[in-house]
């Protein structure tokens, strides 16, 4: 999907989507048909135009439900106020990956570098990845930040409640 800078898409245009897409360190979760039935898969992604790129290990029961389902939903969303986010559908393609370049990019992404125990663990693990591939088909956004200016954030309100 081309997303057009000016156009709105929901509440945002498609610049204001792009951004978020890109600058936001928050999972996106997509949803996909397994064998039992629905399921949602939070994912660590990386945007690049008009894709949601990702990874899973290659014997996942994500990976696994890709291969025999490639359409899927997806919802990026911030987690506390004020609710804000995309979500959308698209055609997926999975392939195995020759490297841990992808993983690699979202390890400094999601955790500011591969210098920890969960980067050295997931860079470790055996097996290949499989590179996760969404192109976007149909997105829309939401803002609910005029309407939720009046409440406090949850870390506010619940300091000592861990998230």
């Amino acid at each position: 999907m081309n997303i057009e800078s000016s156009r709105k898409y929901g509440s945002w245009s498609g610049a204001e989507i792009e951004t978020f897409l890109r600058e936001t360190p928050i999972p996106m979760r997509i949803s996909v048909s397994g064998a039992s039935g629905p399921l949602i898969v939070p994912l660590w992604f990386e945007y690049q135009a008009g894709r949601l790129l990702s990874c899973s290990p290659v014997d996942s029961l994500l990976v696994s439900s890709l291969g025999k389902q490639s359409e899927v939903a997806f919802d990026i969303s911030t987690n506390d106020l004020p609710y804000r986010g995309v979500r959308g559908r698209g055609q997926v393609s999975c392939e195995v990956a020759t490297d841990d370049a992808r993983l690699s990019d979202l390890l400094r992404k999601y955790l500011a570098g591969t210098d920890n125990q969960l980067a050295s663990w997931l860079l470790n693990r055996e097996g290949p990845e499989a590179l996760i591939e969404i192109e976007i088909s149909w997105l829309t956004s939401w803002d609910f930040s005029g309407r939720m200016g009046d409440i406090e954030r949850l870390a506010t309100r619940s300091p000592d409640l861990q998230l």
